[in-house]
Order: C-alpha cells, then structure tokens, then sequence
C-alpha cells in the first residue's frame, strides 16, 4: 500500500482535511537529508505506517518546491525532517520524532491519533502537566515523551526554556516509561544526567529499546555528562551490541548501533581488530543495501563510523564509490570537503565544495550550497578576488532563482551569514543581502 501524498498549496491541504475531518499529517523534508532518505525507507515504507496514513490527508512540503521555506516560516518549521500532525482545524496534535525506528513510531502515531480523538494534543497536555490542572492519562504522558522537542522552533515550548520544562515532565510523569523517556530529554537539554538511573535504564532491555533513538544518538554525551564512564561504557556498548547483530531492525539502525558500540569501546581501552570489526560492518551494510533511501543514510552513517575509529581513507573511499550511484551525490561532495579539510588541503576544500554547488538541485538548496562555498572561499581564500566575484555571481543569479524564498526560513539563516561578512564581498552581492 502505497501512501497517496498531497503537495502543493497547504492551505489547500489543510482545508480539505477541514472538511473531510481527517487530520492531516505533514512530512517537510529534502531529497538529500539522510534522516529524511531513513524516515522514507525505514518509516514511509513499511506496510504498517502506510496502513495507518489511510485514515489521515499526507502532505510533503519538499524544502526546494516554490514558495516552501516561506510556507516552512509561517508554520514554525526548520530542521530537515520535521513530522508534524495537524488536527482538523489546522492546528497541531503534535510533532512526532525522525529518529524513532518503523515499529515504535507506528505507536507513537496511535498514541497521537488516540489523544487527539480523546479531544487533546500535545499543546493541552503540557498546559495541563505544569499547571496540574488536571491528571493526564497514560497516553497524554506517553505523547510529550515522543514529542520532537528538537523540532520544536518554540511552537509547543513558547517561551519556556526546554530543560526545566521537561525536568519538570519527568517529575510529575505517572506513566514510569514516559517518565524514563523525559529523563533522558530532560539530561540532554540540563547537560546533568543520573548515572545509577542510566545503569538501571540499561539493565531493562525491553526500555533501553524503547529508548534506542535516544542511546543511539545521544548515548555518547549521556556517558560524558553522568560519570562513572568506564561502568556506563560497558553497560551501554554491551547494549548497542545487541542492536547491532538485532535483524529486525533497519540496516541504518544496526550500523548507528555498531558506530556506537565502536565508540564505547574506545572509552573503556584501545581495542585490538576495532578497525576490522567496524571495515566489516560497513562493508556488509552496504552490500546488502539496494533501495536508494536506505542507501544514502547507511552511507552517512558508515562514512561517520569509519572516521569515528580512524579510518578517514576508507571514509574518503566509500564516498567517492558512491558518487556514481547516488540520487542525491552533492550532498556526499560536502562529506569529502570535510575530509579534505582534515587533512589541510585546502584547494580540495575547496573544489568539493565548488563541485557540490555545481552539482546541487533545488533552489533553497543551491542557495544554501552556495553560501557554503563562498563562505569556504572568503576564509580559506581571502586574496583569490577572481573566485570571489565568479562565486558572487552564481550566488546572485541563486539568490534570484529563489525568489522570494531567498530571504526565508533557512535560505535566510544562511544569507545573514554573509550579510555579517559584507565588507569581504562584491560590492553586488552586499547591495543584494
């Protein structure tokens, strides 16, 4: 069953789930994103989400389609993806978390649908919590804990700040795994974390899985900020190695627990054979994997895996192999800018950086590449006035392609970058910002 997508104008979108009363559930991302490619193989594909997504209107709002960082603006959306689900009336039940694997984020769809249909949201359900108004239901908890305060951009905290609030969520949580789930939020965003409360969350397989979006992602700075690195290292690579070898779950997941596994590791002693072990994960991963999503975010992980244990050869190599077969092969042209700028070869900078521009598609992203690659010019550059002025030109003639969009939402997080360097640029270009 495939998921029947809406697209083009969102107010139109979202009319139409007015009058059918169906919420509607918007996927704002692009085709280069590695978590937006994991989201599509991982989530958007399997039979179950997309069984779930016949009761409710689908839209993607592509980052490079007309008028999108504009529409992105108006609705409080930045980072690339962000999963939002509106109810009938246009407003928000909640924003749901990328990072979540297809089996736990089909849950946190039915909590969100469930809540909603018991005439709530996330919005209602905080006001509640910290007003203590009213007792929450297991449900209302379990939605917070799998709000995405990472996208947030202020629509559900407002002006709260985000670690008090969600310590204060914790607190009050009568739902024990929620309350588990808001504690790790809350240590991440406090920089604070319980060391005898991780150990104990890492002893409970069924929780520490519950939880894997979080360890996978964040496992390494929870160690950092707890303590007791050496007892937590081990507890929690034990974990990922569990993960790692778990063949339900999604070829990118396995490869993020493997890295994690790999970086655990390294806390506790330098391992002998770690770089074979991690060459033979990745070499494996990218083996088996033909669907293009899955692809290109196995590919971002496995490239951050070899780096992570040394390997910036091999990294280099798998990303030059996978150029070719790519659908989306700018984006892995800044991967090897990267690398070239680890080793301090500065003209490879900067011709990765040129040959990702050139090879960009989409407004919004060619504007946003190429602010990067004038950016790289003028610091690495400063005296090549040739280069400025042609990379000036090209921004400009991107700038106007754009439209309106240009000074939107992440197009215009990217030009005030350079409005603050005006003094460096062509005089055109610094009339235009």
């Amino acid at each position: 069953m495939a998921i029947a997508w809406l697209n083009g104008d969102l107010d139109a979108a979202l009319a139409l789930a007015r009058a059918q009363q169906r919420p509607l559930f918007l996927y704002w991302g692009a085709a280069w994103c590695p978590p937006c490619n994991r989201v599509k193989a991982e989530i958007f594909a399997r039979a179950e989400f997309a069984a779930r997504a016949a009761s409710v209107l689908c839209y993607h709002l592509d980052g490079d389609s007309p008028g999108a960082q504009a529409l992105a603006a108006r609705h409080q959306l930045r980072s690339y993806p962000t999963l939002v689900l509106f109810a009938p009336d246009g407003s928000e039940i909640t924003r749901l978390p990328c990072e979540l694997d297809g089996e736990l984020f089909v849950a946190a769809f039915d909590v969100a649908l469930a809540v909603h249909q018991a005439g709530a949201s996330a919005a209602a359900a905080l006001e509640a919590a910290l007003s203590a108004s009213r007792a929450l239901r297991a449900d209302e908890w379990s939605l917070l804990s799998h709000y995405s305060w990472d996208t947030d951009e202020g629509k559900l905290l407002g002006t709260r700040a985000l670690a008090p609030t969600l310590t204060a969520l914790a607190a009050a949580s009568t739902n024990p795994d929620a309350a588990t789930r808001l504690r790790l939020h809350a240590a991440l965003a406090s920089g604070s974390a319980d060391a005898d409360a991780l150990l104990a969350l890492l002893a409970d397989a069924r929780l520490a899985r519950s939880n894997m979006d979080i360890l996978n992602n964040s496992g390494l700075n929870l160690i950092k900020i707890a303590g007791r690195r050496e007892e937590l290292a081990a507890a929690l690579g034990g974990v990922a190695a569990q993960w790692a070898d778990d063949f339900w779950l999604g070829a990118p997941d396995r490869l993020m627990a493997a890295r994690l596994q790999m970086r655990m590791a390294r806390l506790l002693a330098p391992t002998q054979g770690l770089q074979d072990q991690v060459l033979a994960r990745v070499r494996d991963a990218l083996a088996e994997s033909t669907d293009p999503y899955e692809r290109h975010t196995l590919v971002n992980t496995a490239v951050s895996a070899l780096n992570d244990a040394g390997l910036a050869a091999q990294a280099e190599q798998v990303l030059l192999d996978e150029l070719p077969r790519s659908h989306s092969p700018y984006y892995f042209m800044l991967s090897l800018a990267a690398s070239a700028r680890r080793r301090n070869d500065i003209a490879g900078v900067l011709d990765w950086y040129g040959k990702a521009w050139d090879a960009a598609r989409g407004p919004a992203t060619r504007l946003q590449w190429g602010v990067t690659y004038l950016t790289s010019v003028l610091d690495l550059a400063p005296q090549d006035s040739v280069r400025i002025a042609q990379a000036a030109q090209g921004l400009l003639a991107d700038i106007q392609a754009a439209g309106a969009d240009a000074r939107q939402q992440r197009n215009l997080s990217q030009l005030q970058k350079l409005a603050a360097r005006q003094a460096s640029l062509p005089a055109a270009l610094a009339a235009a910002l």
